[in-house]
This record gives C-alpha cells, structure tokens and sequence, in this order.
C-alpha cells in the first residue's frame, strides 16, 4: 500500500480545514497555507465530500469545510476515499494467477508472508485515525 501524492494533497487539505477549527476555507486559501497545487485540489475535495468527510459550497461565500470528526475516520479511510487501495504485491490480490503457487500446490512463502504484512498494514492504517495523525506527536 502506497500514500500516493493524492492521498498526500487530501491529507493536507483535512489538516488545513481541521486547523480552521469548523471556518470555511476557499480551494485557494487550502492551497496556500498547505503548499498545494491548485490544479489538483478540487478533483480531491470532491472525492472527499462524496464519502461525507468535507462539505463543498459553491459560489461567492463558498469554501470547504470539515464535517466528519477527525477522531471517526482513518487514514486508511483518506486512502480508500482518494485512490483505489494498492497492494503491496499482486500476488495478493485474490484471483491472481502465479505459476510458482500452481507449480508447487499453492504453497508460496514469499506470497503467505506478504499477505501478512499486508494485513498487518491495513490493520494499522485503519487504526490510526486522521486526528492521531494530525494532532498526536510521532514516537521515534
């Protein structure tokens, strides 16, 4: 699973609403404080909004602004809402086809430990929510 620089932007753009403390704040006004390209920005918040995470107003006192609750929703979330969730390898999306595992019975090390480090992942970006990553100092 990768943060591609989509989920990055939308990452950013959360925070900037989050830090406007429930303030609309304008695509521009996001872009600037949160070194974004503008060009960007909108197809984001648009994916956003479609899962109720932003809420998008149109027209002169228009802007974005945070609806759901950064403690109720992921990163793994923000990921899922931006970009189809890539796996860490493609032998582990179901129904792939590998000669290896057909040659010797379905029976792969490489791929068992992959699934489980996938799961590990997904486990872990699941449970850490957006306010964790954006309020709770990192552990070294």
């Amino acid at each position: 699973m990768l943060i591609t620089r989509e989920t990055d932007y939308a990452i950013r753009l959360i925070r900037a609403l989050f830090e406007a403390k429930s303030n609309r704040l304008t695509i521009k006004e996001i872009c600037d404080s949160q070194c974004i390209p503008q060009n960007f920005v909108y197809k984001i918040a648009k994916k956003l909004s479609r899962k109720d995470i932003i809420a998008i107003k149109r027209g002169v006192s228009g802007g974005c602004v945070l609806i759901k609750d950064p403690h109720d929703f992921s990163l793994y979330d923000v990921m899922t809402a931006i970009d189809a969730v890539r796996p860490v390898s493609a032998c582990t999306v179901p129904g792939f086809s590998c000669p290896y595992r057909e040659k010797n019975c379905d029976f792969c090390n490489v791929h068992n430990h992959l699934e489980v480090m996938e799961s590990h992942l997904q486990d872990t970006l699941s449970n850490f929510s957006i306010y964790d990553l954006l309020v709770t100092p990192a552990k070294q």
